[in-house]
């Protein structure tokens, strides 16, 4: 009989209970699990005992007794990703630290772990446990870039309903043939764009909701009455599409597309411009169940986007892609970055001025954050431009560079402002409630989950405002 183990499998929150709530919205859709642990936890033999712990939701239980914990988090954890381990380790367990932070630092993670994984952690796993048991821990192990169509399906049993809405969670590719400058997701992933057979990821859904049940006549009044998803909400048959970019292979996407229509469920993901270039596929998107997509918008300048490699993205197109997408009831969650070479102080009501024209039924504005690893990284190294190397600080909410045409304050200011505005009351009202309306019973709770997440944001307790200078070139 095999020797019986114990193990963690965290992801860690950060290192500021405040700063995680700010995030942290609790609504359908909006608080995911871990599921690059929930995939490892099915690749571990049964002689150990596996606990997947959230530490966002959680404290971590460091008086029961573990063998072995693997951690996995983002640069802002990193340093509660340290205490964890340091804490561990001091009760006689062994650690193994992996991620995108740890793939690009290895030897800085090494200083807390008995053993670091460099890349895609499934690939090299049944080595490390085999390692494990025999007592021979290597230091490092590298992966390489999984075959998605050899991976099991993912230990959702290990998720604790009271920490999760009603949506589900699943990963189709991986990949990204792209390489924006500011984005780590190419170092790790790599660039060639990997794919799940469309046959796995239907069964897996079918495992996950089965076929739709038959509608009761007041489930019939609701989707006649009030809207057609509301029944979805209620059987809770709704999905979020982890990829980075689903679309990234159309022809794999209409495929997936075609699943998701099979399998008659309501679901949103992330995708590129290269969408809107192909009415068939919007029309498909939409025949999919398709709720919403996250687009990453960045800039609203072009020469901003090809600096940054973007090339999905011709901002001129922008705002006919947004209404293709309203023409078929489909919400658009867009992401922007501040802190640009050429971004001045009139990003900020550019960005507002145009989420509110063009309705965007949420905007995410981050800071530019110079992650391990990355193009604006090794720039603003090679500048002597980076003033915070406190990985708590890499956030998106915290300025850690001198910005090129304006102050670390500003920049820290101007990001806040636009939140105010967009989630203001005039602001919600204006993209959600104002007719034509896109699925408002969904995005009026998310908007006012994000209007109180702009108080946290904003708290200078929780985010203090850098000091003013008068140029980086100064320093």
């Amino acid at each position: 009989m095999d020797a019986q183990y114990s193990l963690f499998l965290i992801a860690p929150a950060m290192d500021s209970a405040k700063r995680n709530k700010a995030f942290g919205i609790k609504l359908p859709l909006m608080g995911y699990p871990a599921i690059s642990l929930a995939m490892i936890a099915a690749l571990t033999p049964e002689n150990f005992n596996i606990r997947l712990i959230d530490g966002a939701n959680e404290p971590i239980p460091y008086e029961t007794p573990c063998d072995l914990a693997l951690i996995v988090g983002q640069t802002h954890h990193m340093p509660s990703v340290y205490k964890i381990a340091e804490q561990l380790h001091a009760r006689g367990t062994k650690v193994i630290l992996g991620g995108m932070h740890v793939t690009e630092m290895p030897e800085e993670a090494l200083k807390y772990a008995d053993a670091v994984i460099i890349g895609e952690g499934e690939s090299v796993w049944e080595e490390i446990l085999k390692d494990f048991t025999k007592g021979i821990l290597k230091k490092k192990y590298y992966g390489t870039e999984v075959d998605l169509s050899k991976l099991p399906p993912i230990r959702r049993d290990l998720f604790s309903d009271k920490f999760y809405h009603p949506g589900q969670i699943i990963e189709t590719t991986r990949g990204c043939p792209v390489g924006c400058h500011f984005c780590a997701v190419q170092n790790f992933f790599g660039n060639t764009f990997r794919v799940r057979p469309p046959e796995a990821v239907k069964k897996e859904l079918m495992d996950i909701f089965g076929p739709r049940p038959p509608q009761a006549k007041w489930k019939n009044w609701l989707a006649t009455n009030w809207h057609p998803d509301i029944p979805y909400f209620i059987e809770r048959r709704l999905l979020y599409v982890m990829d980075s970019n689903l679309m990234s292979e159309p022809a794999h996407a209409r495929k997936i597309l075609e699943v998701f229509k099979e399998c008659d469920i309501r679901w949103y993901g992330h995708t590129s411009f290269n969408l809107f270039r192909d009415e068939s596929m919007l029309d498909l998107l939409a025949e999919s169940g398709c709720m919403a997509v996250n687009i990453g918008f960045e800039s609203l300048s072009q020469s901003v986007v090809d600096k940054m490699h973007k090339s999905p993205n011709i901002t001129k197109e922008y705002t006919d892609c947004i209404k293709a997408l309203h023409d078929r009831e489909i919400g658009i969650m867009g992401t922007f970055m501040v802190g640009f070479d050429e971004d001045t102080l009139e990003v900020f009501d550019h960005i507002v001025d145009f989420a509110i024209q063009n309705r965007l039924e949420t905007a995410f504005t981050l800071i530019l954050t110079p992650l391990p690893g990355t193009k604006v990284c090794q720039q603003m190294v090679a500048q002597n431009r980076i003033f915070s190397k406190n990985w708590r600080d890499y956030d998106h909410g915290t300025v850690t560079f001198y910005p090129q045409n304006m102050t670390p304050r500003q920049l820290h200011l101007g990001m806040r402002s636009v939140w105010k505005r967009i989630y203001s009351w005039k602001g919600i009202y204006s993209r959600i409630l104002k007719k034509p309306r896109i699925r408002p019973f969904f995005f009026l709770p998310v908007n006012m989950g994000f209007r109180k997440s702009t108080r946290l944001i904003c708290s200078e307790k929780i985010w203090p405002v850098p000091q003013e200078v008068n140029s980086w070139r100064s320093i």
